[in-house]
This record gives structure tokens, sequence and C-alpha cells, in this order.
């Protein structure tokens, strides 16, 4: 039997190497079991835990909010895109009809036939698809694509039914078309739909915007046997039309030509045989008119709001089977055919838009890649929805920045509150890990262990943060105001994808991991002895860059302040560097503020004994416990105490601001409670009666306007000028921020007694203090006291052309309307070129006789020998032009600009107008009166001879009588104003605005009894839904034209301000996570804090202090260190509140282009100190309970134990 080898115990024996897939196979296998160990470990330790839980918590909350946040938001926008136009396409030919290009056809079958093989072939994608001859082919795609704007709709003309004369006055021009999108047409359109339009899906959606009780979107049968018409509301409204009306004759036009103005334009106004046009595109089109008859109105819609402009929004809906087969042919040729296409927005990803537009594109590229029919058409593709969503996405991105951006503290927070709850979570078991090490343990078991137990709790606390987002992010969007929700009509999936929740994950959970990673090898890289000590050595904080940070933030809120308070520039004058700091400052402000004013808050106990030193309410407890146990967590609690504090200042005064801001905002749009533009002129005895008749109530109805009139200043300029009436008071509703001074009453009374301001650009053009190139320090919230200096006084006078017969009057006795006649003369205008563009062309030699042209740009333009007669010149740009030959017989001059006008050999008998030719060229002249020059010039004007197609107008001969009445009256200048109540105000800085007495001063008897189309009312008692409802029925009545009301404008604010820009929900949110984190942050901290001290309070329980003293001790300490650190983080929350307002400003900007705001309403802070004081009676509570909790069970240790470390 062989012996067994002898065991040495002093031998080294070699350990056979467990290689790397043994190694993961083992930890695989004892996962489970180390994570119930992490878990039991966890949660007898979970006092430690709620540290790491608070941070996870909240920066899981906060991240996936704001990541769920664009998330939703991206699908709002996605619902918003499908809210407006049915037709979610328009497919038209590849190429534009001629002759020499094939794949189009003029048979309408054929495209019904192409519609068929598309609905076949593409059945899931599509759910309808109609032939609809409308507006002409774009053939060509691309956001700021030129083509888009010259491609015209079918333009109505007239409409005429012989039993309703109310038409002879209905206008088909659509000027808000110009004002909500591109140049493209400014008239009202007129759609032929096929049969496909009305059933199946079209039909649902179409018929969806027809008015109750106002008929229907018939079915194809009856609207092709009844030549049905469906109208907008507002085109009904105008020719008081009803449902079942029959129109005699529907009169429109087409386009069969255009051309460029510089580049055959101008032939193109010669050889049009129908009408000839300018457009604001850059082109001239040629149109021909075409008529159907008997068509008879079967419904009357609500339009919808002006949107994508791809088919021209809100047309004349009827059927193309009205129209002859030639008809149609003629219109197909002309490019006025489209295939309409409905896709089935069911099968649309709703995920977000991105992922709505990749699926739009790749059925768009599927659809262009194929020829359809026998007739080998080609087609092209116009993606409506999808233009839509791009121009949505670029407003969604800047709206994105600027909302996480305003997320940044908060985000910040979280992470602090984070780091911080590690930090003190670890370092109660900095001594256990080198308990561990002494008996034994290895840096790698012990690493784990740290690791898994901090996993178990990071990832609980991250579950309930992302599962909370979850829920909180419908609510965040459904803010309308600050801490005010309102549920959408819309579904929110806020889900993040796999993507996103990876990096939420990796930013809350990774961070906690990686962090404690660090903190717990640098643990087990002390030195045993010094890992038991209560205190280690720590490195110097870099307070230099504190400091920086704090200094420069400041320096923003210094330049913010001043801004508001009257500098126009504040200390940084430079845009580009006050931009930097609009963005920056306020984060600089924010960190380097919490660091260094924390410091402060720290010494708590020194300050409060410094003030209540003497007094017996500290006299026991003067040895207190400062400088005790760790400053560098006392530091930290105080750094928390002010993040917190200072986010839920910030969200509190910029919610509560921004609420304030949207109701000024409607204030300043509609004036008062109720804006109504009556169909006719009326006095304000009369308005307030119509109103009666509708609101049947004993309430004093009060009712204002602001009427308006040309002055010409000292140097000649013409300013427009509204008339602040006496009783403006009593029903606008005035901000300070609109007129100069910090008092409403004392600047009425100035305008009561001949004051006027001037808007910013109008004060340059007269050399008043206050315009941008002033240097004399007038801000525009300042009003000038009357004997100032620059309270000038200036002389304007206003002039009235009258116009008139030999007796003032027409042959009927009534008298002459000088805009109206002119707006009648243009009308009998054989070519419009209003507008137009030919500066410094040459169109010698043309024949442009009877043209219109009103507003048009003919600076340097040569029409030497051109036919010019009875053409009309009203405020048109003729500067160095060269009529050289010309004949102007007949023509009509007012308010254009002829300086330097070169009228040699010009015939200029007839001539009708009030202009100087002394500013021109005369030499061989037939002057206006029918004598030649003599001596280089004419007879001074006016010039009155009726010229002949006056007399068509006014049924008489003669001569026109034309009266040049001046009066001048003094106004005395008090200061700049922003905007009034009511007024657009765009225009409002190229103003002036004066007070009744100086309007009267002017316009004499007319301002008695003065009638207008627009009213504004004060209504008491009245508001909500009621005024709503007022405004609808008011709307209703046929003498009312549009009536604004607050409560539905205010509405419409909100939702811009809330549910699509977000930002009160992401203030609100902020107000409450930081609130909560305040109150948690402080009880989680403070016992953490305390439990590092318990050795300090059971040595002063030792030497004899009675658990009373040492808990006013504690009290007197830790209370200190909290009110101090929450008088700070008020402070520094109020700085970083009027820093934010720089960071508005510096974005303001986009949201007015984007979003179309006229009225920029100043940011003035509002400070809600209930709710602010509330937040921190909560905190403070919260710090009492946690210190006298985690105190008294501190004192009911054994001493002995705590004494001993145990």
């Amino acid at each position: 039997m062989t012996e067994a080898p002898d065991f040495d115990p002093f031998a080294t024996y070699v350990v056979p190497k467990i290689g790397r897939v043994e190694r993961w196979r083992r930890r695989f296998r004892d996962l489970p079991e180390n994570i119930r160990l992490a878990s039991q470990s966890a949660w007898r330790g979970r006092e430690r835990g709620l540290a790491v839980v608070a941070g996870v918590f909240l920066a899981s909350l906060v991240i996936t909010t704001v990541f769920s946040y664009g998330i939703g938001l991206s699908q709002i926008f996605f619902d918003e895109s499908l809210d407006g136009e049915p037709i979610d396409a328009k497919v038209e030919f590849k190429k534009a009809p001629t002759p020499e290009t094939s794949g189009w056809t003029n048979n309408s079958s054929v495209m019904e036939a192409v519609c068929d093989e598309l609905m076949a072939e593409y059945s899931t994608e599509l759910a309808d698809c109609t032939v609809v001859l409308g507006r002409q082919g774009i053939h060509s795609s691309g956001f700021f694509n030129e083509d888009f704007l010259y491609a015209q709709p079918l333009e109505m003309r007239s409409i005429v039914d012989n039993d309703n004369p109310y038409w002879l006055n209905t206008t088909f021009e659509y000027p808000e078309l110009d004002e909500s999108g591109p140049p493209i047409s400014d008239y009202r359109s007129i759609r032929f739909m096929g049969p496909e339009a009305f059933d199946g899906e079209f039909a649902k959606r179409y018929s969806a915007n027809i008015i109750q009780g106002q008929g229907e979107w018939p079915n194809p049968e009856n609207m092709s046997a009844q030549r049905g018409v469906i109208l907008p509301a507002n085109i009904a409204s105008q020719a008081k039309a009803n449902v079942g009306d029959v129109l005699d004759e529907i009169t429109f036009v087409y386009v069969i030509d255009s051309e460029f103005f510089d580049a055959g334009g101008v032939d193109l106004v010669e050889n049009c045989p129908g009408e000839a046009s300018a457009s604001e595109n850059g082109k001239i089109y040629c149109r021909m008119p075409m008529t159907i008859t008997n068509m008879k109105i079967l419904g009357i819609y609500e339009p919808w709001d002006l949107g994508n402009p791809t088919l021209g929004p809100n047309p004349i809906f009827t059927t193309w089977k009205a129209l002859s087969d030639d008809q149609i042919a003629v219109l197909m040729e002309k490019d006025h055919v489209y295939l309409g296409l409905a896709v089935d927005r069911s099968q649309l990803p709703t995920t977000s838009t991105d992922d709505a537009s990749d699926w739009l594109d790749n059925l768009k590229a599927s659809i262009m890649s194929d020829n359809y029919t026998d007739s080998e058409i080609e087609l092209f593709y116009t993606d409506i929805v999808g233009g839509t969503i791009t121009f949505l996405n670029i407003f969604l991105a800047f709206i994105q920045i600027f909302d996480y951006v305003i997320m940044v503290p908060i985000v910040v927070m979280s992470l602090a509150v984070l780091v911080y709850g590690l930090i003190l979570s670890l370092e109660q078991r900095r001594k256990e890990i080198s308990i561990h090490r002494v008996i034994g343990a290895d840096s790698k078991g012990l690493q784990g262990m740290v690791l898994l137990e901090l996993a178990v709790f990071a990832s609980v606390a991250w579950l309930a943060g992302y599962l909370l987002a979850m829920f909180a992010v419908p609510i965040v969007l459904s803010a309308v105001g600050f801490m005010q929700f309102k549920p959408g009509d819309y579904n929110i999936d806020p889900t993040l994808s796999f993507g996103a929740t990876l990096f939420t994950a990796i930013s809350t959970l990774g961070l906690a991991i990686l962090f404690g990673r660090k903190r717990a090898r640098d643990f087990i890289n002390l030195e045993i002895d010094e890992g038991v000590k209560s205190n280690i050595a720590k490195a110097e904080p870099k307070y230099w860059l504190h400091w920086s940070c704090f200094i420069l933030g400041f320096i923003s809120v210094i330049d913010t302040w001043m801004e508001m308070n009257g500098s126009e520039d504040g200390i940084i004058s430079n845009f580009f560097f006050e931009g930097v700091f609009g963005i920056f400052g306020p984060f600089l402000l924010w960190i380097g503020g919490a660091l260094v004013l924390g410091r402060l808050g720290a010494k708590g106990p020194q300050i409060m004994q410094l003030i209540f030193g003497r007094t017996k309410l500290l006299s026991d407890v003067k040895r207190g416990l400062k400088g005790s146990g760790s400053q560098e967590s006392v530091n930290r609690l105080a750094v928390i105490m002010l993040l917190t504090l200072s986010i839920v200042t910030l969200a509190a005064v910029q919610g509560y601001t921004g609420s304030l801001v949207d109701e000024r905002t409607v204030d300043a749009r509609v004036g008062g409670d109720l804006q109504i533009t009556f169909e006719s002129q009326h006095n304000e005895t009369v308005a307030i009666e119509i109103v009666r008749e509708i609101y049947d109530d004993e309430s004093s109805i009060k009712a204002t306007t602001i009427p308006s009139l040309l002055l010409r200043g000292p140097d000649g300029d013409n300013l427009q000028t509204y008339v602040v009436l006496n009783n403006s008071d009593e029903v606008l509703y005035w901000n300070q921020q609109s007129i100069p001074g910090k008092s409403i009453d004392a600047a009425l009374e100035r305008y009561a007694n001949g004051g006027f301001t001037a808007g910013e650009d109008s004060a340059f053009t007269l050399d008043l203090a206050g315009s941008w190139s002033d240097s004399k320090g007038l801000s525009d919230d300042m009003m000038i006291g009357e004997n100032d200096e620059r309270s000038v006084s200036l002389t304007m006078s206003y002039e009235e052309l009258s116009f008139s017969l030999g007796d003032g009057n027409t042959d009927d006795g009534s008298p002459i309307d000088y805009f109206a006649l002119l707006d009648e003369y243009s009308d009998l205008m054989n070519v419009d070129l209003a507008d137009v563009d030919f500066s410094n062309l040459d169109l010698a030699e043309r024949d442009f006789g009877r043209f219109d042209f009103t507003g048009a740009n003919l600076a340097g333009a040569d029409f030497s020998n051109t036919n010019l007669s009875e053409s009309l010149f009203y405020n048109t740009d003729l500067t160095s032009v060269n009529f050289a030959g010309a004949n102007l017989t007949n023509a009509i001059f007012f308010g254009s600009d002829i300086q330097g006008v070169n009228f040699s050999d010009a015939d200029l008998n007839g001539l009708v107008g009030y202009i100087d030719l002394g500013e021109t060229t005369i030499s061989n002249t037939m002057c206006p009166d029918g004598n030649v020059s003599i001596n280089m010039a004419c007879n001074e004007g006016p010039y009155r001879n009726l010229p002949p197609l006056f007399e068509q107008l006014l049924f008489t001969s003669g001569q026109i009588q034309i009266d040049r009445t001046a009066i001048n009256a003094s106004i005395k200048y008090m200061g700049l104003h922003e905007f009034v109540p009511g007024v657009n105000s765009s225009i409002i800085a190229d103003s002036l605005v004066i007070g009744e007495s100086s309007w009267r001063s002017f316009v004499g008897q007319e301002a008695d009894n003065y009638s207008t189309n627009n009213w504004i009312f004060r209504i008491p008692g009245i508001s909500d839904a009621a005024l709503k409802s007022l405004g609808s029925n008011l709307e209703a009545d046929s003498r009312v034209g549009e009536v604004i009301d607050w409560t539905t404008e205010h509405e419409a604010v909100e939702r811009n301000g809330g549910l699509i820009f977000g930002t009160p929900g992401l203030l609100s949110l902020q107000f409450v996570v930081a609130s909560i984190a305040a109150v948690a942050s402080s009880f989680v901290f403070l016992s953490l804090v305390l439990n590092q001290r318990k050795k300090e309070l059971a040595v002063l329980q030792a030497i004899g202090a009675s658990p009373t003293q040492i808990l006013r001790l504690v009290l007197f300490e830790i209370l200190s260190i909290i009110v101090v650190s929450m008088l700070l983080g008020l402070v520094l929350g109020i700085g970083l509140a009027f820093s934010f307002n720089g960071f508005f400003d510096v974005f303001g900007f986009i949201f007015q282009i984007f979003g179309g705001a006229t009225t920029n309403i100043s940011r003035e802070l509002v400070y809600p100190w209930f709710e602010l004081t509330l937040v921190s009676i909560s905190v403070f509570t919260a710090v009492v309970i946690a210190l006298l909790l985690t105190t008294r069970r501190a004192l009911n240790s054994d001493l002995a134990m705590v004494l001993k470390g145990e």
C-alpha cells in the first residue's frame, strides 16, 4: 500500500487557474443567490439606500419624461397635420401637358381608370381616389420649390343669382392666403370633384365640416342630378345665401399661359386674349373665363384652418359633371387636373412624424415608379401630409430645443441628487468595507457586493421613475397654463423605443453603477486605518471655477434687469455676445450660485449665532454642533437645498409669468371682451343695439373703436395714425407695456390733452427721442414729462382730397366716395398689373391702354412712345420713368411718386389727379388742360377734367371738382408705444397714436356720431363659455361679418403656448418634481448626515447632556443651515428667473416667425409668494420630522455600542 505524501503546512501550493468560461459560468450560476442576498442586504440597509433610490428615481423620472415628451409632442404635431385638408396627396401628370410631351391625357375617363388601377394596386395603403379639376400641376418637389408658387388654381370671379342681389357685392378675393402662406393666389378657388368624392372615405371626411342644419355632403347621384354646389360659410354669409338657392351662373378663370415679368411677360400682356394680371410670385398670367349655369346650393361648410396651401384652401366645391366634355378637355389640356388621394390613415405609423414620413415616402416612390393604363400615363406625387409634416418638423425642432433647454436645470438637479445620494450612501459603507478587508474579504468580492446591492436599489428606483414618467407625459402635454391642465382630443402613446429606453437606463442606472464602482474602489484602495476613521482627507474644491461661473451668470442677470427697467442694451450691447449670455448665463448663474452660496448656507449656525447670539433663545446652545461631523456632508445638504428651491422658484415665477403673458397677448389681440366687424358701418349706438338684440341682459354694454387717419409730418412724411377715444379705458384692456410710463391713467390723460406717441420706426421718421438711431436714452416704458426738452411739439397736417361735380354731388345727390370710385375704376381696366415689378424694363412702343398699375414698381422703366391712355396709376412708384412720346390721355394719377419723370413729347391731355409736374421734365408736352407746354412747364394742378370712363361710373359728364383741404394742428410728444389693444401690432411701429381731442381738431364734425365697421365691446358679468356662446350667436347674424371673443382667442393662445410648445407643462413638472425633491432630499439626506454623527451625539449624552438639550443643539445647527439655504435658494431662483427672461427673448423671435404672432408681450415677472411659501414650509416640516426621528432614534441607541462604532 502506497503511503500518502506528507502535507506541509508551510509549503506554497499553486491553485489551478480557472478559465474565463468557467468563471462566467460560476457567476451565472451564483447570480440568483447573489441577487437574493443583495436584496436582503439592501432591505436591511434601506435607510442608507433611500438616498440612492431618491436620486435614481428623480433622474429616471425627469430624463424619461423629457424623451417621452418629445415623442408625445411629435404625435400631437402628427395629429395636427391630419386635421386639415381631407385630400392627402395630389397626383398629377409627371410633365406639364404640351403637344410635344407624352404621358398625359385630356380624357377624364382615362384618369378615372388610373384611379381604379391605383386603388386596386394599393388597396391597403389607399382609402379613396377621385379625379379633380382645380389647381395646376406642380411637377416637382422640394420644400422651397419655386414651381410650387407658380401653379395656379381655378379662380372664382362671380356668381349670379337673379333672386339674390347680395351676390353682386360678394367678393372672392382671399387676402388671408397671402398673409398665411406663399404668394400663389389671393382669390377664392373652385374645385370640380369626381363622383368618388361624394361617397366612401372622402364623403366621410368632407361631411364632417358641413354645418349642422346647413345641408349635407351629398351622394354622387344627388350631386350630379342637382348640379350641386357646396359653399364655405363666409362666402354664404356675405351673399346671404341659403341651402336650396339656385345660382344662375358661376364664372371662374383658368390659366392658358404665364411668363415672368422680365422674360416675355410684357408680350403676354399685349397678346393675351382673356384677362392678364400680375402676381406677387413674379409672373404674369393670362386667364380665360369659363361659366357654368343652373347650379344648386346643397350644403354650407365650416372652413378649415389655413394650413398646407397645395390645393387652394377652402374652395367652392362642385362636381365636374356640371362641365361639358369640351370644357373638361380644355381644363385638362391646361394642366388643371389631378387625382386626389386619401391615404388609409389607420395604416400610418403613429409613433412619430419621422416614421410616418418614411411610410409616405415609400408610397410616393412606389406610385411614381409605374405608368398607368394603356395610355401610359406618367404620374407625379405631391405628398400633402408629408409636406405638412416637413414644415411641422422644422417648427418642432425649434420648440424641442427650447423646451429641452428649459429642462436642463431639473435634469442637472436630479443628477446632482443622484450623485450626492450615492456619496452619502456609500460613505456609510466605508468603515464596513475596511472591516471586511480586515477579516479577509478580497477586493473583487467586496466591490461586487457593494455594486450588486446598489444595482438592486437603482433598478427598483429606475423602474418606478420610468413608469411614472409614462403616466406623467400626457398630463404635461395637456397643460394650458402653469399648473392648469385640460385634456386634448388626441391620443398619446409616450412609450420610448428600445434605444431611448436603454439610454435612460444607462444615464441613470449606468451612472449609479459607475459612480458606485469608482467610490467602492476608492474605499478598497484606502489604508485600513484610514477607512475606519470618521473623516478622511479630501481634495480642495476648485473655488475659482465656482466663482467664475457665478460672476458670469450674475452679469446676465444684471443685463436682463437693466433691459427690463429702461436700458436699451443693458451691459452687453453686442448682439452675438448678448445671445450667448442669454442662453448660457442662466445655467452658469445656477450652478455657480449653488456652489458659492452653498458654502454660505453651510455657515448657517455661525450666521444665526451672529444674529441671535445675545438672546436667551441660544443661551444654552452656543456650544452647538458647529464644526462637528462632516463639513462636506453639510455643504452638500446646503447645495441640494439651493438647487431644488431655486428651481422651484424659477418654475413658479416663469410659469405664472407665462400664464400672464398669455392673457395679455389676448388682451392686445382682441382689445376687450368682443371685437366685432360688421358688414356695414354703424355708429356706437346702433352697434350696441345689435349686440343687445342677441344678448338680452340688463348689463351696461360699452363700446369703443379705434379710428385711423393719415397725417403728414413737418417734412412731408405720411404716417398712419390711430385715435384713442376718451372712453377707451372703460372698454379696452390696457396694459402698462402698451403705452409709455408706469401709469395707464396718466398716459390716457396725456392723450386726451393733446399728447401723442410714436412707434420706434415712426419716431425715427420724425427724428424723435426713442428711435433706434437715437442716443438720448429714452426707453419704451418711459413717459416724457411735459417740460422735458424731448417732449417736442409737432405741427401735423391732415389733408383730405374730396371729389365732386359742380354742386359737390352726383346726379342722384349723393356725395362721391373717392376710394370707392377708384376701386370701381380699377374694375374697368382691361388688364390688372397691380403690384407688378416692371422696374428698369424696356417697355417702349407697347399698347398698355386701360391698364391698372396700382401699387406697381415702375421705377426706371422706359415707356417711350407707349399707349397708356385711361390707365390707372395709384400709389405707383414712377421714379425716373421715361414717358417720352407716351400717350397718357385721360390717365389717372393719385398718390404716385413722379420725381424725375420724363414727359417730353408726351400727351397728357385729360389727365386727372393731383401731381406736381414741376418735379418732372416737360418739353413739347401736351398738358392736362389741352395746351402745349410753354417754357417747359404746364399749368399747376390739380387736373380735374372728368375722363370718359368716370362718366360711365357717375352717369354724368363735365368737370370733376378736386378739393384739397389741409388742416394743421399741434400735438406734443410723450414717448413710445408698443401696441394698442385691438389693433394689429405688425404695423404699429410705423404709426402714431393721438387722443380724441387731437383727432377732432383734424377732422372736425366727422368725429361726431362716427361710424365704422369695427367695434370693441366690454360686457360686464359674462365670461368663459357664456362669452364664447355669445360670440357664436353674434357671428350667425347676417349684419355681422366676424367676431373675435376673448375666451376663444385665449383658448387658441393657450393651445399654441401649452399644447404645442409644451412650456407650461414642463414648468409645472419642474415645480412639482423640484418641490418633491426638496422635501424628500431634505428628509433623506438629513437622516444620513445625522447617522454619521451618532457617535458625537453619544459623546454628548455620555458627558451629561440631556436628550432635550441634544435635540435643541441639533435643531439649532441643522435648521440654521436649512433656513439660510432656503432663503438663499429663493434669492438664487429669482435671479435665475430674471436671467431666463433673456433666454426667452433669444428664442422668442422664432416662435413669432413660425407661430404668426404679431404682439410680443414683455415678460413682466410674477412672484407667487403663496406657492413658494407653501413649498418652503413643506421643506421645513420635513426637516423637522427628519431631525426628530433620527435624533431620537440615535439617543435611544445603546450608548456603549455607538461609542464602540458598532
